[in-house]
Order: C-alpha cells, then sequence, then structure tokens
C-alpha cells in the first residue's frame, strides 16, 4: 500500500517560510509593486519591521538585492523587451566561434608595433643621457 503524502507537502507549502531569504523572495512581488508607487526600501524595511520582521537594513537590502538579481524574467520585468530575431542569435553563435580561434595577444601586437614613442633602442652612444639623470654621468 502506498501512502498519499501531498497533504503534508500541501500544508509545509502553505506554511511562512522558516529563512528570511524564502520569506523575502516570497514577499518580492509586493515590495516591487511598493518601490513602483514611490516607497523607498527603507520605507518598506521599517513597515515590515513594524509587523514583526526581525532583519537589519543592509541585511535586508542585500536580501532583496540578491532575490532581484537571481529571479527569472517575469512578464512584468520584460514589458518593452522584444525577443531577439533568430537571425541575431545566429551571428552571436558565429563571433564566438570565430572569437575561439583568435590569437589572444593580437591586440597587445598590433599595439607594440603602432607604438609611437621615444625609445632607445638603437642608440650605442649615451652621451646627452646626463641630462635625464641630473647632469651627472
Amino acid at each position: 500500500m502506498q501512502k498519499d503524502y501531498r497533504p503534508c507537502l500541501e500544508k509545509l507549502a502553505g506554511a511562512p517560510p522558516k529563512r528570511k531569504a524564502a520569506l523575502i523572495r516570497s514577499l518580492l512581488p509586493g515590495i516591487e509593486a511598493a518601490l513602483h508607487s514611490g516607497q523607498s526600501l527603507k520605507d518598506i524595511w521599517e513597515a515590515l519591521g513594524n509587523e514583526g520582521l526581525q532583519m537589519t537594513y543592509h541585511v535586508f537590502h542585500m536580501t532583496v538585492w540578491r532575490a532581484r538579481k537571481t529571479r527569472e524574467p517575469t512578464e512584468t520585468s520584460a514589458r518593452g523587451k522584444e525577443d531577439k530575431p533568430s537571425e541575431s542569435r545566429g551571428l552571436q553563435e558565429a563571433k564566438v566561434e570565430t572569437v575561439e580561434g583568435r590569437d589572444p595577444f593580437a591586440n597587445l601586437r598590433r599595439l607594440e608595433e603602432d607604438r609611437a614613442w621615444f625609445s632607445l633602442a638603437g642608440y650605442t652612444k649615451f652621451e646627452n643621457v646626463g641630462a635625464w639623470n641630473g647632469g651627472h654621468e
């Protein structure tokens, strides 16, 4: 006989998160809505603190930042952005393939060849070098 564990999992899913990071992730849509309405992050932190959230502002700020950084793009965050056409994706893949075959030091070699500054290469006599070291020969 197989026991049904779904009610237990549903009960766990309905319970508030134990970790603060998970709590902030669950509150993120509301936090972002408040931010978009003109509230500051500090005002939101203070309001949540008045409701019982025990977290310093720095930890709250970093947790919100991480949650916003790692979340999947949503419909509201992707609003106004269009998908790139498949042609441009193909061009990007072609660029990656050509970059792998290139010499990574080609830029440095080109810069060294084009360098237009004074060099002592080729001079064998250093008669006037004394002017560089304060007149001492």
